[in-house]
């Protein structure tokens, strides 16, 4: 096949399709426009796996752990204001309703699906929300409705076996969870050392609206919630 601009050959060449562009360019502007910090926080994750094994035979309470990931989050958000925010000119937008960001990957790139409302929602109709977003997403059938308006996203991976990494926000929002895979880790708990399903959480946030304290915060108290799901299923 033909060159490149630096005389190597190429293998094949591929169209930077409209979704993939989008994302390259809201990354580049999130990059550009952001002073991007992180913290990160390991979180047992065992008292979580354990409260979902114990509904799976309740149909009415049978879920998936990102699903609890996520209900954990949208209710930990309204008691931490400023990461569901945003920076325009010289204000912070400090927005009343938590507008989650789920993190779908596709063929053709990465797809951030959004659930208005996230924080009102009982576990069942945040789990129904999620499922009929992932459907459209996979038949294709998305609108900008359903990509639009996020007001702070969660990436699981792991799924794919990643620990960590540095997740970049979504413009114009101001963070973004990376989560990773529980993975069975022996952990001081008590005085005594015991193996527990420990996860890394990464919270990559805009250092000019959000310091670090208030993102160590948020890991904190989100750390407490998954450690006490109970309330999850109500």
């Amino acid at each position: 096949m033909s060159g490149s601009p630096r005389e190597l050959p190429v293998k094949e060449r591929i169209p930077l399709k409209s979704i993939r562009r989008t994302m390259a360019q809201s990354m580049k502007a999130s990059v550009d426009n952001s002073a991007l910090s992180q913290v990160t926080r390991e979180i047992d994750m065992t008292a979580l796996q354990q409260s979902r094994k114990e509904n799976l035979a309740d149909k009415s309470k049978k879920t998936s752990l990102n699903t609890l990931v996520m209900a954990a989050v949208a209710r930990t958000l309204p008691q931490h204001p400023m990461l569901n925010a945003e920076l325009v000119d010289r204000e912070i937008l400090v927005y009343d309703a938590v507008n989650l960001g789920m993190a779908v990957a596709t063929p053709d790139g990465l797809i951030v699906v959004v659930i208005p409302g996230a924080h009102l929602m009982t576990l069942m109709e945040l789990s129904a929300a999620i499922e009929a977003k992932v459907e459209k997403t996979r038949n294709g059938s998305l609108s900008l409705k359903d990509v639009e308006g996020g007001t702070f996203t969660v990436s699981n991976l792991g799924m794919y076996g990643i620990d960590t990494g540095f997740p970049i926000p979504r413009p114009p929002e101001a963070a973004i969870l990376l989560v990773g895979e529980a993975r069975a880790k022996p952990t001081v708990k008590d005085d005594e050392i015991v193996i527990r399903e420990i996860a890394w959480f990464s919270l990559c946030y805009d250092h000019r609206i959000i310091d670090g304290a208030m993102a160590a915060t948020f890991l904190k108290d989100l750390d407490e919630f998954i450690g006490e799901p109970s309330t999850l299923f109500d």
